[in-house]
């Protein structure tokens, strides 16, 4: 099974750590959601079932107080029932004083009495039969009933002239025997009753309202009260209405009144078969008062758990890019120093060859001293000899390369600095050499500026004939279908040299000072950053197996920097590359190979 490296376990480490932090963040806060709108919706429904159990609390109270009043008015109504308004107002005294009796014992009456057919009260509690009267036709309990038989009939309610307090009417119609309208039976109900009984019902609930209200919206009382008079509810408005129309037994919703505008949950019931309901309203911001604390306390809390959480996250994921980038840090160290050993164990083999190969060489040049000095036709044998000798220093010059890759020769001796070359005739020799070797597809095209071009350069002119042409080889590899390869040579003065303004990669940075630019360029397939930044590197190659031994610009960069010089390298993919080799300029005294 391969193994994993580093960087991948501390990225899938950063990924689980990074699904944690959301995490810590979104369970919490939907958790905490949750929870609070089970909450907020528990505690709604608790108001809503409070609400119904207090409005049937309220509708017995309610129940039994009509109950007990329209005894009264049967009472009152079977005692002067067949008596003519002339026996009543003879009797009024005697019947004053049995009402007196009656409403006596009753706290919730403020008065009795009896009205004839023109609104004319000749029998009351208040008046005591003292055989005067008074006109109660504006009243609605004695107007509802002169226009039709209503039965026990409740009237809105109405301030009361002998007692000052709001009271609201209870009567049934009295008629003669042809069935016409002969007055009413009546008493006054005090409103204060069923106030005095609800602040003690709900005295333990914050902001509640009850309120008794007939069927067709007129509102008999209110607690808390309001200034002036009570109003009529409409169903176009009201809420309330449109449910009593729709459920005449009882109910519960939330609104918002049309009162006093406040949102409540309210729950109302029908009074027995009166035409009244009883309503008991709660706001809803009292219903959720204790629930904003408690969202407020949890969130705290939630917060400040949640934000430590977060923090232990975050210390956590730090804590990994630390051990991350050491492990990094560690495998960079061990990939090196395998990199190393795989040299090595390179080296030594390219040693053996190299050895081998010099021997060879050794062989090939004296014998081609030999075919010179014994040639029997000078002038046809020593030029081909000469050229067997010059490809062997070729040969010997590549053997010694290899040999300073191995040893790293050019970091431990100048064995070059000394030697200075021409840079005219190194060219000039190479592309006689290259000219034979290019076929048809590619060309090659050599620009120098001999007014311009100074005589000496430092370096050995075998190795700069030999890193030209190994440079101009690797061009013509790089355009397959053909091309123009340009070998160029130009002086150039280096001053304080800024890597950051360049845009070639400089294998090594060149000092201050006057050097002669020797440029391969091509417009082949060019390179990538991750191949440019290794190409440079001994026995890094990316030709085919057995077509490429990764030594041409390794070998090139280390002629340069043994020379004094160095070695830069500018490409990009399908742009084409130039591989520019920075010799510095001689003196002329120096001695020239």
């Amino acid at each position: 099974m391969p193994r994993r490296s580093p960087q991948t376990a501390t990225a899938n480490t950063l990924r689980k750590l990074k699904i944690a932090l959301v995490g810590a963040i979104l369970i919490p806060a939907l958790s905490f959601a949750i929870i609070a709108w089970d909450e907020r919706i528990r505690l709604l429904s608790s108001a809503e079932n409070d609400g119904l159990t207090m409005a049937a609390v309220l509708r017995e109270h309610a129940l039994k107080v009509l109950d007990t009043d329209e005894l009264l008015v049967r009472e009152l109504d079977q005692r002067t029932r067949g008596m003519n308004w002339n026996e009543i107002r003879a009797s009024a005294s005697a019947l004053s004083a049995q009402i007196v009796g009656l409403h006596a014992t009753m706290p919730q009456v403020s008065a009795m009495g009896l009205t004839d057919g023109d609104g004319r009260q000749w029998v009351s509690t208040l008046a005591g039969g003292d055989g005067k009267s008074y006109s109660v036709a504006n009243r609605e309990f004695w107007s509802a009933q002169r226009e039709a038989d209503r039965g026990t009939f409740i009237s809105r309610p109405y301030l009361g002239m002998h007692t000052g307090h709001t009271d609201f009417g209870i009567s049934r119609r009295r008629a003669t025997p042809d069935g016409t309208f002969d007055g009413t039976v009546h008493i006054a109900v005090a409103v204060s009753y069923f106030t005095d009984f609800w602040k003690e019902a709900i005295s333990h609930k914050d902001r509640a309202t009850v309120a008794l209200v007939r069927t067709d919206g007129e509102m008999l009382a209110r607690l808390p009260n309001i200034s002036g008079s009570l109003p009529r509810l409409v169903p176009e408005t009201s809420t309330l209405m449109r449910r009593i129309l729709s459920e005449p037994k009882g109910g519960v919703f939330k609104g918002i009144s049309p009162t006093d505008h406040v949102e409540r949950i309210s729950a109302f019931a029908s009074v027995g078969n009166y035409p009244l309901v009883v309503f008991y309203g709660v706001s809803v911001a009292s219903v959720l008062e204790p629930w904003w604390r408690h969202l407020m306390l949890g969130g705290v809390v939630g917060i400040v758990m949640t934000v430590s959480l977060i923090f232990a996250i975050l210390a956590a994921m730090l804590q990994v890019r630390r051990l991350g980038d050491e492990q990094a840090r560690r495998a960079e160290i061990e990939d090196a120093a395998k990199d190393g050993q795989r040299l090595e164990l390179l080296g030594q083999i390219a040693a053996g060859v190299a050895h081998d190969f010099a021997n060879i060489i050794q062989a090939v040049s004296g014998a081609a001293t030999m075919i010179e000095r014994a040639a029997a036709d000078p002038e046809r044998v020593r030029p081909l000899a000469r050229r067997v000798r010059e490809t062997a220093d070729r040969g010997a010059a590549l053997t010694q390369r290899m040999l300073a890759l191995v040893r790293k020769a050019h970091h431990q001796d100048g064995s070059n600095a000394s030697e200075t070359t021409d840079p005219a005739e190194a060219l000039s020799s190479v592309g006689n050499l290259l000219s034979h070797t290019f076929g048809r597809k590619h060309r090659l095209r050599i620009d120098v500026d001999l007014k311009r071009l100074p005589p000496l350069v430092r370096g050995s002119r075998v190795e700069l004939e030999a890193a030209m042409m190994n440079l101009a080889i690797n061009s013509r590899d790089a355009m397959p279908d053909g091309g123009e390869i340009v070998i160029r040579a130009k002086p150039e003065s280096v001053g304080a040299f800024v890597e950051a303004e360049s845009v070639e990669n400089y294998q090594s940075k060149p000092a201050p000072g006057l050097y002669v630019r020797f440029s391969v360029m091509d417009n082949g397939v060019g390179m990538t950053p991750e191949i440019l930044a290794r190409a440079s590197e001994a026995f890094f190659t990316t030709k085919p197996r057995g077509q490429g031994t990764g030594l041409g610009l390794a070998g090139a960069r280390g002629f340069a920097e043994r020379s004094g010089g160095c070695l830069s390298i500018k490409s990009s993919p399908d742009a084409g590359t130039t591989v520019t080799i920075w010799l510095s300029v001689a003196s002329p005294h120096e001695h020239a190979v």
